[in-house]
This record gives C-alpha cells, structure tokens and sequence, in this order.
C-alpha cells in the first residue's frame, strides 16, 4: 500500500486562529463526554487534552469519570509548567500528553482512554499486520504498539511513548489502552471514536473465525477517498457525536496557532 510512513496528511481547512481558550475548556469537557458515550469511561480514569492559544495545556483533571467532566473540571497548564487552576488536581500521566506535544508541533489535542475492548485486546500483543475495516482505514500508515504496561507518567516514559508514537494518528498500549492525537479535539476525538471501534470489529471477528484483511487493491481506494476527505469526515463525526449527548460541537473545532 502506497501511503507515508511518517505523518499522514492533514486535508481540509480550519478557521484562522482556531478559537479562543475559554472555548478550550469547554472542548476538552465534551470530548470527555463524547468519549464515555462511546464505551470509553473506566472509573475516574483516562483524559483529554488541547494545546492552549499561549502554548500550555488544557487537561482533564484528577476526579470525575469522563462521563461527569465539566469545564470546571479542566486544569490548565502554563507553558511553564505551572498549574493555572489552584483546587485541581493533575492525573499522573499528564506527562503522556506534555511528551506528545512537545514531539509534535502538529498536535492540537490529545486523547488517551481505556476502552474494555481496547485493554483486552492489547493483552494478546501487537495486532496482526494489515487492515481489516473501513474503521481502520485512518490507521493504515502506521499505528504504533507501545510495549510497556506502566503508566507514563515521568518525562522519560512520556518521552519513550512519544518516540514510539512517531508521526502515527494513534497508539494501542499493552495492557493499557489507546492513544489518538489530531490538529484539534474534533479530530482526536473522532480518531478515538473510530479505533475503538476498528479495534472492537477485530475481537469481534476472531471470536468467530479468521478475519481477512482488505485486499491491497480496496485498501488503495480507501485510503484515497478517505484522505481525500479526511477534515471533513472527522468534522461530522464530532458533530454527530457531539450531537448525541446534546452538546456544541463548536468548541473542538479548529487548531490553535
């Protein structure tokens, strides 16, 4: 299959100058919500983030499900490193995300969740090579397998799972979970949405049979038309989600520059 090795893409166009960071806040609490409905939630665990307008970070915090998540509920970092939000508290692995963006200038918005298809399905290994869904298609440049169990959450892990992520939309961890990243929440999220499913299709298959990955042939077509279209799609499908759980869309759409 003839696609790039390093960072795919980015097609379509986002509003000059993204949105404002009280948008920001507001986008990552949806996300969160989004994600839940979804089948995403583990507890209190698993978060979001978006690059802010100054360079820092907004990032759920330590306390609700993603279910739960306000903006209230959204810490924001300084480009310093310094908590901007007294009363909230940072998950461990705030270092993940803080790993990513400073690897990849390209990175609006960070997802890492713990979806139970996800988590059990990496405790069999790295998956099988080739595609194997529409869903999937997204993926077909690379999706990184980080091998490690532990949580990252020091710089030298954030920076180890940032090297194994590379230019991939996304990453399955052992044991662990999933890791999406996009221009902006839109296209995280729906990256999420869209792994979690792909990886769900696959167990679902080999519960039954020998999945068959798509003929290289067809996956060349997707992989074309997809692309092609690739901000729109992820736009409507953080729309629709958005939608779903009665939320504005508005708030995760467009880089931060």
């Amino acid at each position: 299959m003839s696609v790039p090795g390093s960072a795919p893409p980015r097609n379509g166009t986002v509003a000059p100058g993204g949105i404002l960071n009280v948008g920001r806040t507001a986008g990552v609490a949806t996300a969160c919500r989004v994600l839940a409905a979804d089948g995403q939630d583990h507890f209190c665990f698993g978060h979001v983030s978006a690059r802010s307008a100054d360079g820092g970070v907004f990032v759920k915090a330590v306390g609700p499900s993603l279910a739960r998540v306000t903006a209230a509920e959204v810490a924001e970092i300084g480009p310093d490193g310094a908590l901007r939000t007294p009363g909230l508290r940072l998950h461990e692995e705030t270092a993940l995300h803080h790993g990513i963006y400073a690897r990849r200038p390209d990175v609006g918005a960070v997802v890492h969740t713990h979806p139970l298809a996800v988590q059990s399905a990496t405790t069999l290994g790295p998956p099988a090579g080739g595609v194997y869904s529409q869903d999937e298609v997204p993926f077909a440049a690379g999706l990184a397998w980080y091998d490690d169990p532990a949580l990252v959450a020091d710089p030298a892990r954030a920076a180890a799972f940032a090297a194994c992520l590379g230019g991939a939309r996304g990453a399955l961890l052992r044991a662990h979970g999933l890791v999406t990243v996009g221009a902006d929440l839109a296209e995280a999220t729906a990256l999420a949405l869209l792994l979690h499913r792909a990886v769900s299709v696959r167990l679902a298959a080999m519960a039954v049979g020998s999945p068959r990955p798509l003929p290289p042939a067809a996956l060349d077509g997707l992989w074309s038309a997809f692309e092609a279209g690739h901000r729109g799609r992820m736009t409507a499908i953080w729309a629709d989600a958005c939608a779903g759980i009665g939320a504005d869309a508005g708030d995760g759409i467009g880089e931060v520059r």
